[in-house]
């Protein structure tokens, strides 16, 4: 073969390579679907770990874990690319700056390094779905390399965590990539798939034909470096109009709580307004649950308002304050969380449902969409990949 046309075919490899990896790199943003699953209520993404999708299993959404990604150590372990993170390298120090090395007398090695939480830190690859234009697109041959953790005792069903930490998997994803510090959410109300998003977001719903932040309300994110939760100052709640009392506090968001917790006398001030506007049938209480009624087919349900920091109020309709518990019956969505619990309010994940809510890390801000079913459109949307 002539040299002229090796040169040609080389370039045109090197070129066609060039733009794989330029078009992975500047990629707008992860887009990673969420499910549902209906017997626990709980809310997972499944992620393949390794460079051959070596362990492809389902990761439990904590929205406030510091782990990034935990898994079992002897699961972990198993993948062909595990690469243990040495006590004293450079990426053990800034993961735990805190954690002290050991020799290993025995092995005259130094110790694996730990996290904040006493896990194992390790490097492995990880399959995420990214996005250019709102659709899951995924490449066999492109992985992200990333920090994670282990323990001997977790569950074989890991969790992946997104608190506001430097570690979790947003905040690597974010300095890997240059990606703006945003992350949002939209939890399914049904086994069809919902999204994770960690970048910069343009949330499109199909039917609904506008970007989604353009109905956003929003309150500020109140800080708490330590911990990176999620905290939200909930000023007063109204029902129907009217402000039920309430204990200020911090008010938390998350996604392992499948209903919102409420400190005993805001819950029990919270039934007691709730029934007494609800055009319903009374029914008998269903456990965990304090107020039951009979369907109506979402007749009569009162509003609840969640009044925010600068006046924004999350409004909860129907589907989002009343579970179904039987065909004829639906109870009020709300538990009991005691008479000293740390936050007053956590809202769960059932609240969230069908909500899309996002969290701005760089302005501070959390904004949330309200009821997306009021739009004709879900959380659940198909987004299927080209590829």
């Amino acid at each position: 073969m002539a040299p002229r046309v090796i040169f040609v075919l080389l370039s045109l490899v090197f070129l066609y390579l060039a733009n794989t990896s330029h078009s992975f790199e500047k990629f707008q943003s992860i887009l990673h679907p969420i499910y549902r699953d209906m017997a626990t209520n709980t809310y997972s993404i499944p992620l393949s770990i390794g460079p051959s999708e070596d362990f492809s299993k389902e990761f439990v959404l904590d929205l406030n874990g510091v782990g990034p990604l935990l898994q079992n150590c002897a699961t972990a372990t198993k993948s062909s690319s595990f690469h243990t993170i040495r006590c004293g390298s450079t990426r053990c120090t800034y993961a735990n700056p805190n954690f002290s090395c050991a020799n290993n007398t025995t092995t005259k090695t130094k110790t694996p390094c730990r996290s904040s939480d006493n896990a194992r830190l390790f490097r492995d690859t990880v399959m995420l779905f990214y996005t250019n234009n709102g659709v899951y697109t995924r490449d066999s041959e492109k992985s992200f390399s990333l920090t994670l953790t282990c323990t001997d005792s977790a569950p074989l069903k890991g969790t992946i965590g997104l608190a506001n930490t430097h570690l979790s998997i947003p905040s690597q994803l974010v300095s890997m990539y240059k990606l703006p510090p945003k992350m949002a959410l939209c939890l399914p109300s049904i086994k069809d798939s919902g999204d994770l998003w960690i970048g910069k977001g343009e949330y499109y719903y199909l039917p609904y034909l506008k970007d989604i932040s353009t109905i956003f309300a929003s309150t500020p994110l109140i800080g708490n470096e330590k911990s990176g939760e999620y905290l939200i100052d909930v000023k007063s709640i109204q029902i129907g109009g009217k402000t039920v009392p309430i204990l200020h506090g911090a008010t938390k968001i998350s996604t392992l709580a499948p209903y919102t917790v409420l400190e005993t006398s805001i819950y029990k001030a919270l039934l007691t307004a709730f029934s007494g506007n609800a055009k319903m049938a009374k029914a008998p209480a269903v456990k965990p649950f304090g107020a039951c009624f009979r369907s109506n087919g979402g007749r009569g349900v009162p509003l609840i308002d969640l009044v925010l920091r600068g006046g924004a109020k999350w409004r909860i309709y129907g589907s989002n304050s009343l579970v179904k518990v039987n065909k004829n019956v639906v109870c009020l969505g709300f538990v009991d969380g005691g008479v000293n619990p740390k936050n007053p309010i956590v809202i769960g994940g059932f609240q969230m449902e069908d909500n899309l809510v996002e969290f701005d890390l760089k302005a501070s801000k959390f904004s949330f969409s309200s009821s997306l079913l009021l739009h004709n459109t879900s959380c659940a949307v198909q987004r299927l990949s080209p590829n």
